[in-house]
């Protein structure tokens, strides 16, 4: 090689300088010459974040299949984007300003505090953009989309306003999730749930006109002033008799009806349980079909307002024990019991999530969810594993009405305007200068923002430049839409891909994704979730600067199996680094005999050795399993595969084989070689780049100056690489090999002593195989003599031996170990290989099995009491041969 070639590879300068090169050369541009055609988008991370193990999992698992569809010859385009993660922005900002200023949002007044995000994305956005480059995102940052950038924004504006024209989208008072630190409505998506040490407080309830009262057992005492039922089920016969008659409830004095309601347990806690539609999502439920008062006992801030005076101006736990002593002096409080169960709490705030009855914009989704759920049942969208629809579908056979207003600032406002003069209440798509109703002036638009999940479910189509028909043109709407693909978490199944999938069918009458690959979750080395409270998150940029960052992806590859989460050790990214680190050093050691040429080339097989073609065929297998893999969304499979290839098959064998042809002063052989030995790391690189980008190109680029093996076409399989019968010879060759490898360490030969070998076979082809290749024998197991005898001939003494299916192998062993603990070894093997033995012929002895069992197990089973059989008939000879 023309350039001097490091000792040890050191990712982390050679990473940054080949991802500017592929920018600045703009590798990552779609080729719109090639006729096939793959898109797909990047789930956009919160621009003001940071990236955590599911991003990098995430972007692995893009980039990979992203970067194997470009060198397959796809007009590949991969965008990505930034999401305004309204709530957690927000939130983010006003902390700063408080602790920096003193000063709320209140304080700023709404402009001057959305100007101050502004600043704040313009200051820190750049750095998610910068984590997702140190990843080795391969996307067109052309087409990098904000999703509050002018085309999103038009597109939010267009899509509401035409579903409030339709209807679809109203306003009313509902049971919504309450963050009384945000003082917003919050998504379930936003809610994470939480085990607390609580207690149920059992309480007397009296029924009205009687001396009889009713148990009521609660978690939240404090709820009580919000009830205006007591529900029992109505097969209940302790309380059949009482539906109908009245309860009082307990401080407050109010009456409130009995009522019969299947949804009570009548086996759980003391089968009476008290309503509060207010503040309880089921107890809503149940208020709406008995037409119950609805009472709010909240203020926005999480205070008991005046409707639960006894309590009134106190926070949730304050009111609680208050309401505690309340009932103990009129001595209603019968019983407090431990208890443990899991609370509500606010993703961003960590706050307790007060359901609260409040006025929202709501959209239905009712009909855009079954065209949905019907695009993935007819098979218009796939979920990659399968097993994933079935969530899809929990959500989409009985969706709820979504939702949409946020109590924040920062997002997308809501488009419904109203006219301060005639009253009249319209959505518009662009910003109204007027009352299309009375043409006054005056107008105010509604304070609230939509969910972010609103802009996100357009983001298949906005990031393609819809609703603006010129921009659609110049992103290649037509082209791109639908997406090829999505790769996303279990997660966001409801929050993101139902909503994607029901906007694009609504809009465009096509599902937005062919496929949606739903990947497992990277949890830490013990299994458990990462997570703040836990403090076990690793950042992925930490593991890359101590790694490189195609360890940490070819480890993500490794453990990312269909229906499987991964446990992520660090010391399985240090495993990865030593594999690139065995590339490296095998490169070196072959670059001195290599040239630099100018274009990729093929070998001639004409007149090759058997080693030779069966690394071909080898190399042959692999490029055909590596497309099935990577096609199947099968990471773990694919880098399995390719370690393989590098290590048992490559470095371990053909690598050894080669030395000594290398070192040889046959000129003419040491070129063939070299030039086979060059076409095979060539096409290694090629196979490994979509997993390990950096180190791929960085050693390509010795190769080539001018090219990027980003640009190069994918191994496929080829017929005329293809050598069977040899591969097949060169396979029990190596398991000869390993075989007398594997004797010498049991029995504890030195590495550089020299042994004989004695082989019994019958079959002609391998006896002649051994014979022609012997001198590799000793290369490459120390074998200074050996003879090949036919089965039938007598076996030596004082020998160990193995066997495979065509080969009995005996190394005399006396003069060179102790005869007395072989023997102990031998009678050990054998104890185990009579348990493996009765083990399958039992299931052959077992009728039920046979009958039942698929004929290729019943046929697999067979074939392992043969050779059990066999194994254990040779290791009895063996152990005779040395008594």
């Amino acid at each position: 090689m023309d350039r001097e070639i490091e000792k040890n590879y050191d990712p982390k300068n050679l990473e940054f300088k080949w991802y500017k090169h592929w920018k600045e050369n703009n590798c990552f541009k779609a080729n719109k010459k090639n006729e096939k055609v793959f898109s797909i988008i990047m789930p956009p991370p919160n621009v003001t974040g940071k990236l955590h193990m599911g991003h990098a999992l995430d972007i692995m698992c893009q980039d990979v299949i992203v970067r194997h569809k470009r060198m397959s010859g796809f007009n590949t385009l991969w965008i990505p984007g930034t999401d305004h993660a309204g709530i957690a922005t927000q939130a983010k900002v006003e902390k700063k300003i408080f602790k920096e200023e003193k000063k709320t949002k209140h304080d700023l007044g709404r402009e001057e505090f959305l100007k101050r995000i502004w600043d704040w994305k313009e200051e820190y956005g750049s750095e998610i953009i910068n984590q997702l480059q140190q990843l080795g995102a391969s996307c067109d940052w052309d087409y990098l989309t904000f999703t509050m950038d002018k085309t999103p924004n038009r597109a939010v504006r267009k899509v509401f306003t035409q579903l409030y024209n339709e209807g679809l989208i109203y306003k009313d008072k509902r049971i919504i999730n309450w963050d009384t630190v945000l003082q917003s409505a919050i998504s379930d998506a936003e809610v994470e749930y939480k085990e607390i040490k609580g207690k149920f407080y059992h309480i007397h309830y009296k029924v009205e006109g009687s001396d009889e009262v009713l148990e009521v057992a609660t978690t939240r005492p404090e709820t009580l002033y919000g009830d205006t039922a007591v529900a029992v089920n109505p097969k209940d016969p302790r309380f059949k008799k009482l539906i109908g008659k009245y309860a009082i409830i307990p401080i407050c004095e109010r009456v409130v009806p009995i009522i019969g309601d299947s949804y009570v347990d009548m086996e759980l806690g003391t089968g009476c349980l008290k309503v509060t539609p207010g503040h309880d999502f089921n107890d809503f439920d149940i208020g709406k079909r008995h037409d119950l008062e609805v009472i709010n006992i909240l203020n926005p801030n999480g205070s008991l307002n005046s409707h639960a005076k006894a309590v009134e101006g106190l926070n949730a736990n304050e009111a609680r024990k208050k309401t505690v002593e309340i009932l103990k002096e009129k001595e209603l409080l019968v019983d407090v019991k431990e208890h443990k169960h899991q609370v509500a709490h606010g993703e961003r705030s960590d706050s307790i999530i007060e359901p609260m009855v409040s006025t929202q914009w709501f959209l239905n989704v009712k009909d855009m969810a079954k065209k949905s759920y019907q695009s993935v049942k007819k098979g218009k969208m796939d979920f990659v594993p399968k097993q994933w629809e079935n969530t899809f579908f929990s959500w989409m056979g009985e969706p709820r009405d979504w939702c949409l207003s946020r109590q924040l600032w920062w997002g997308h406002r809501i488009p419904v305007y109203q006219c301060n003069s005639c009253e009249y209440e319209f959505a518009f798509e662009a910003e109204p200068s007027e009352c299309p109703k009375c043409q006054a002036h005056q107008l105010s638009q509604d304070p609230d923002v939509l969910d972010t999940w609103f802009s996100s479910g357009l983001w298949p189509l906005s990031t393609l430049g819809w609703p603006n028909k010129e921009e659609m043109e110049e992103k290649g709407f037509d082209t791109y839409f639908p997406n090829s693909m999505l790769v996303t978490g279990f997660d966001i199944i409801f929050f993101w891909v139902a909503r994607m999938s029901m906007m694009s069918l609504k809009l465009m009458e096509k599902p937005p994704f062919k496929d949606v690959y739903i990947h497992g979750l990277v949890r830490d080395k013990q299994g458990r979730k990462m997570s703040k409270s836990l403090g076990n998150g690793i950042d992925p940029i930490d593991l890359i600067n101590q790694y490189g960052c195609d360890a940490m992806r070819f480890t993500l590859a490794n453990g990312c199996g269909h229906n499987r989460g991964f446990n992520l050790d660090p010391r399985l990214i240090e495993s990865s680094r030593n594999f690139m680190n065995k590339i490296w050093n095998a490169f070196r050691f072959i670059s001195p005999f290599l040239r630099r040429k100018v274009g990729n080339y093929s070998i001639s097989t004409k007149g090759i050795d058997v080693p030779t073609k069966w690394i071909l065929t080898e190399l042959n297998f692999t490029a055909r399993k590596m497309n099935k893999h990577l096609d199947d969304y099968r990471f773990d499979e694919a880098a399995s595969t390719v370690y393989s290839f590098v290590y048992d098959k490559f470095c371990s064998w053909y690598l050894e084989l080669s030395k000594p042809i290398l070192y040889s002063d046959d000129k003419a052989l040491v070129k063939e070689r070299a030039n086979i030995l060059r076409f095979l790391f060539e096409e290694l690189l090629k196979l490994l780049h979509p997993i390990s980008p950096f180190i791929t190109e960085e050693i390509w680029s010795y190769f080539y100056e001018e090219e990027s093996i980003i640009s190069q076409k994918y191994p496929v399989f080829k017929d005329q690489y293809q050598f069977e019968d040899d591969h097949e010879k060169m396979d029990h060759f190596i398991e000869l090999v390993t075989q007398i490898r594997n004797l010498r360490a049991s029995v504890g030969l030195k590495p550089k002593e020299k042994i004989e070998v004695q082989f019994f076979t019958d079959d002609k082809r391998t006896a002649d195989f051994i014979y022609e290749n012997r001198h590799y024998l000793d290369q490459l197991a120390q074998v200074k003599k050996g003879n090949i005898h036919k089965k039938e001939a007598g076996r030596p003494g004082k020998s160990t031996m193995s066997t495979t299916s065509l080969v009995e192998t005996f190394i005399p062993l006396e003069g060179l170990i102790d005869i007395d603990i072989e023997i102990i070894r031998l009678e050990k093997q054998i104890d185990k290989t009579k348990k493996e033995l009765e083990k399958v012929e039992k299931k052959i002895s077992n009728s039920n099995f046979m009958d039942r069992a698929p004929e290729e197990v019943v046929i697999e089973v067979k074939m392992k009491a043969k050779d059990f059989s066999a194994k254990l008939e040779a290791l009895e000879k063996n152990l005779i041969s040395l008594k």
